[in-house]
């Protein structure tokens, strides 16, 4: 498991007297906690964006009224993560299932472009094929678990983009709340909003209809099991709409889950249903819950398919 992105940043904007640097010397000049090596080092990991771009060329060349960020990690420039073969649920030349671990970026962070799942897929298949594509389309947020989709080819695009637009992808989690919910089948409608950078869920707007069905598994010693299928795809809406049911997801430090012995938000996405866009049959791929979710549970065998 990674360390937690750090919300360290700085930014500054080139000014005369720095035009014509290198993107190394301007950075060490403008930012002079951070040694040149260090850098040249954040510079090649993906940390370093110009005008909103990821630069990870030293040379690059700024110019007066470029805006620079800097992201330094707390942990450095670590590569450390690659995808695990036996994760890999589902391959064919079009697409691949992943069983991400939690505590994973779906996709890069502003401060590393390395330790994320989708660039790992890029690597493994380049390593069969220099000119693999790997494309994203979806994405689980860092603590949660699950399967993932990818594209391996441009081709199918297209269709895997409309299935998820029109909502046509079934997806399932499982959740492991506070407290025992009084319903055993439901679904809420609520409406999600930004407001002050955090989101927030009501019922009667402003913000974004979020819809789900949710389904008690398993009752168990002052916390729930659920299962949970999303019929819209906003924002943290699985996690909002728990926590304003009075049942955050355990270890969610966003809504309200804290739990001793839950080191991460308890949320696992369990499958996934598409029409394969080439044979066009119905193709539904699952993940089994990994052990922190299953030890708190006290069973062995994941519940609720």
């Amino acid at each position: 498991m990674l360390p937690h992105e750090t919300t360290q940043k700085y930014s500054f904007t080139v000014d005369e007297q720095a035009a014509g640097y290198r993107l190394d010397q301007a950075v060490a000049q403008a930012v002079p906690k951070i040694s040149r090596t260090l850098v040249k080092k954040l510079i090649a990991f993906g940390a370093v964006w110009v005008n909103g771009k990821r630069i990870k060329r030293v040379s690059t060349i700024v110019h007066p009224g470029d805006e620079v960020c800097v992201y330094p990690s707390n942990e450095g420039c670590k590569r450390a993560y690659e995808i695990n073969p036996a994760h890999i649920l589902y391959e064919d030349r079009y697409l691949i299932f992943y069983r991400k671990e939690p505590g994973i970026p779906s996709q890069a962070t502003p401060y590393d472009d390395y330790n994320n799942v989708a660039a790992a897929i890029l690597r493994y298949k380049r390593r069969r094929h220099a000119h693999a594509y790997v494309g994203v389309h979806h994405r689980l947020d860092r603590d949660t678990s699950g399967v993932m989709l990818f594209t391996l080819s441009p081709q199918v695009n297209r269709s895997i983009h409309e299935q998820f637009k029109q909502h046509q992808v079934v997806k399932t989690y499982l959740a492991l709340v506070h407290g025992n919910p009084e319903f055993q089948h439901k679904e809420i409608v609520t409406y999600i909003t930004r407001q002050g950078g955090s989101y927030q869920c009501n019922l009667s707007g402003p913000g974004k209809q979020a819809r789900t069905t949710f389904t008690v598994c398993a009752q168990l010693s002052g916390y729930a099991l659920v299962k949970a299928c999303p019929l819209t795809g906003r924002t943290h809406q699985l996690r909002l709409q728990l926590a304003y049911c009075g049942h955050p997801v355990l270890g969610d430090p966003l809504y309200g889950g804290h739990h001793p012995k839950a080191a991460r938000t308890m949320l696992h996405a369990a499958s996934i249903e598409i029409t394969h866009p080439v044979t066009e049959k119905k193709l539904c791929v699952q993940a089994d819950m990994f052990d922190d979710m299953l030890h708190l549970m006290g069973e062995t065998t994941p519940l609720c398919r």
